[in-house]
């Protein structure tokens, strides 16, 4: 049932319905029982219409950028960010809303849960006060490519329903509860730990789950380390806490007992330990708002308990099988959340292993966290085992404990504990990160369920073949990985980035990147989709190129960690960067590469920009940056027909001339940019344009990442439309059936 649940909200997909009651018939027909395929049939066919009803409560697409009444609920720790806003520099609030639109009325009707962002908030929103705001929404829509986060499986898994901007808070009341306690104990915290900027950062997170502190270095620090797990919290923190206080409970009710008459007496301490541990994990989900997360792992602790006191021998993971489908009952959307399936497998992990005892527990334990956490997060290395080794067992025996002691006492010394820990961990992580012998090979899904069913086996105590064997199940994870295109030929990546422009050009044994995206506060192209695209193809630019100094263009040269030799059309605006010229050309493995702009430096603006002749085979593609009409045709007797043509500027109207279409003649020709851009890009005269000359438009705001095969001798080149070939029900227009 939770392997049914888990497909229907993946997928999407109706014919196993069909499917499974044919198999149920059949059965039936053959003198067995239905059930074991109605059950799932039903489950699934649940979890499909819970699927559908969340797509739709989605802000629909008519209503995207319109001004709307909200009454709602800040049901959020308000993060505040610093950042720049249509060139003025000031504050960002980020938080959740939860409420209904009162004005028009009828337009998107029911409850609803919105990411808000309020510039300059005067004054600031507090966690559980009610606020009327006038919002301007947004369809929650994101990039969408090979690799990096996918923020709309976020938000459906969330329950976001639209992102919004306050344009106004006309009225507020209220404050308090839970949300106003929780920032309370927050602030109280930061303030006590003022002297230790990482405990102040990481104590909060551990207690309320307030990760607002949390600075981006910090966090990928414990990401490239493999220990980001620890700083959510899930299955493993609650699992911990609960098995402290059952511990406790178990030792202290003994001597009680003994001066209790009645039926306790007759009941084994370990059963009379297990509602105060629930009733801690339930406490822990509520010190950490509620979030689905601790939602998910308190309900599978009690899961778990109620299957224990209930005196039922079941096997251990008969048990979490139970616990997974409750949950999964509870919220089906829960199976696209990282945090259940780290969650799970933290869970999973320890009652693998725990039961052999020895060596194993500390090595096995922080073998599989360490490989969870580097599916999930998207990053690997080879310390992270050792980092896993020593940080589990001190945030879980120390930190933990002295964080929500010192937190629910109001002992300050407490909470200086704990951010020692916290200074110690970090100082080893640091140590252990710029170990690097060498990039690991690539952890694909595959060989990290090789790993994981490695090490559970390894726990067996009865094992029928030598244990010298499990290494063969690294064989997948040391498995090559060779995905480059043949010598002569050519790979073209358009990657969706928002209102911006990213390409990679990949040849047989190099990278050329042109453009690395926009930048924004706390973020950029280069950090969100180039380096876990480079992670996850193992390579790194021989040559970037940055067509100019905008910053839709150069935003993701700041996080790119090794950009190779820099070029630019506007040196001056690009650190490190040399000038491109026209007439610069090289080849390698077989493509060459040219540039035919600018011709000197006398060009400023996006007329500098770095125009790239590509040609692979009979293939040849052109890059232009963001020129206009006069650089256009200055260069009308230098091009030759092309078979990719990226537009000028997005598609703007201010370049891709009707003389420049007709010259170029391209079969394709791609428009980089945001979905409902404020600029209306691309220009619907260009869109008008190209469909009269017969050009085949594709667009990264509806086809996600584009990818060019180019360079056989044949004329096709498979196209590669990332939402339409590789996309999963949220991805859609919202419905499938």
């Amino acid at each position: 049932m939770a392997a049914a649940m888990t497909a229907a909200v993946w997928y999407g997909l109706l014919w196993p319905v069909a499917v499974g009651l044919a198999l149920a018939l059949l059965a039936r027909r053959r003198g067995g029982s239905i059930g074991g395929w109605l059950w799932p049939v039903l489950t699934y066919l649940y979890a499909v219409a819970v699927l559908q009803l969340a797509l739709e409560a989605r802000l629909p697409e008519h209503l995207n950028g319109e001004d709307l009444l909200f009454v709602g609920r800040v049901v959020s720790l308000p993060e505040t960010r610093g950042g720049v806003h249509y060139g003025q520099a000031g504050i960002n609030q980020i938080a959740r809303l939860e409420g209904r639109v009162s004005a028009p009325r009828g337009r998107w009707p029911g409850r609803h849960r919105l990411r808000v962002s309020y510039w300059n908030p005067d004054p600031p929103l507090r966690a559980g006060e009610w606020v009327r705001a006038r919002l301007r929404p947004h369809v929650p829509r994101g990039t969408y490519n090979e690799a990096g986060f996918d923020s709309e499986r976020y938000f459906l898994a969330e329950g976001i329903d639209a992102r919004a901007t306050v344009r106004a808070v006309e009225a507020r009341w209220g404050g308090g509860g839970l949300p106003g306690w929780r920032q309370a104990v927050s602030d109280r915290i930061a303030g006590h730990l003022a002297a230790s900027p990482h405990g102040a950062a990481v104590v909060p997170a551990l207690v309320v789950a307030d990760r607002r502190g949390l600075p981006a270095p910090l966090w990928d620090l414990f990401r490239d380390t493999g220990t980001a797990h620890l700083l959510a919290i899930s299955g493993l923190h609650l699992t911990l806490v609960s098995g402290m206080v059952w511990w406790l409970a178990r030792v202290l009710l003994g001597p009680l007992c003994q001066w209790l008459c009645g039926p306790l007496r007759r009941l084994p301490l370990a059963l009379l330990a297990w509602p105060p541990a629930v009733a801690a994990a339930w406490g822990y989900a509520a010190l950490a708002g509620f979030s689905l997360p601790t939602q998910r792992a308190a309900l599978m602790i009690s899961v778990l308990a109620l299957a224990i006191c209930r005196r039922r021998p079941r096997p251990p993971l008969e048990i979490l099988a139970l616990a997974l489908c409750v949950v999964l009952l509870r919220d089906p959307l829960a199976a696209l959340s990282a945090s259940l399936w780290l969650s799970f497998g933290a869970v999973l992990a320890i009652l693998l292993i725990a039961r052999t005892g020895g060596p194993w527990l500390w090595i096995g334990l922080p073998l599989m966290m360490g490989v969870i956490s580097a599916v999930l997060f998207d990053s690997w290395h080879w310390t992270s085992p050792v980092a896993n080794a020593v940080l589990v067992p001190l945030f879980s025996l120390l930190i933990v404990p002295l964080a929500l002691s010192g937190a629910l006492l109001d002992w300050p010394a407490l909470s200086l504990g704990a951010a020692t820990g916290v200074e110690g961990a970090v100082a080893l992580m640091t140590v252990l990160a710029r170990f690097s012998p060498g990039s690991p090979p690539l952890l694909t899904g595959v060989a990290a369920a090789a790993l994981l069913l490695a090490v559970a086996l390894a726990t067996l105590r009865a094992w029928p073949w030598p244990r010298r064997m499990l290494p063969l199940l690294m064989v997948p994870w040391l498995w090559p990985q060779n995905s480059a295109p043949p010598p002569g030929q050519l790979r073209m990546t358009v990657f969706d980035v928002g209102q911006g422009q990213a390409v990679a050009l990949r040849t047989h044994e190099h990278l050329v990147l042109y453009d690395t995206g926009p930048a924004w506060p706390g973020g950029s192209a280069g950090a969100g989709v180039l380096e876990p695209w480079l992670r996850h193809q193992r390579l790194r630019p021989s040559i970037t190129v940055i067509s100019h100094g905008d910053l839709d263009h150069a935003g993701g040269l700041r996080d790119l960690r090794e950009p190779g030799l820099l070029l630019s059309g506007e040196p001056d605006r690009t650190a490190g960067a040399a000038p491109c010229q026209a007439g610069q050309s090289w080849t390698l493995d077989g493509v060459t590469f040219r540039f035919l702009w600018p011709r000197d430096r006398a060009w400023q603006g996006n007329d500098a920009s770095c125009v790239l002749w590509v040609e692979a085979g009979p293939h040849r593609v052109l890059l232009t940056g963001d020129i206009t009409h006069q650089v256009e045709y200055r260069l009308l007797n230098q091009v030759t027909p092309v078979t990719v043509l990226v537009l000028s500027h997005h598609g703007s109207g201010t370049g891709t001339s009707r003389a420049w279409v007709s010259r170029l003649q391209p079969r394709w020709a791609v428009a980089s940019a945001g979905y409902g851009n404020r600029f209306g890009h691309p220009a619907p005269a260009v869109l008008e344009r190209l469909e009269a000359a017969g050009v085949t438009v594709l667009r990264t705001d509806r086809a996600g990442m584009i990818e060019f095969q180019l360079g056989a001798t044949d004329n096709a080149a498979p196209i590669t439309r990332w939402r339409d070939d590789h996309g999963r029900p949220w991805h859609g227009p919202g419905g499938f059936w």
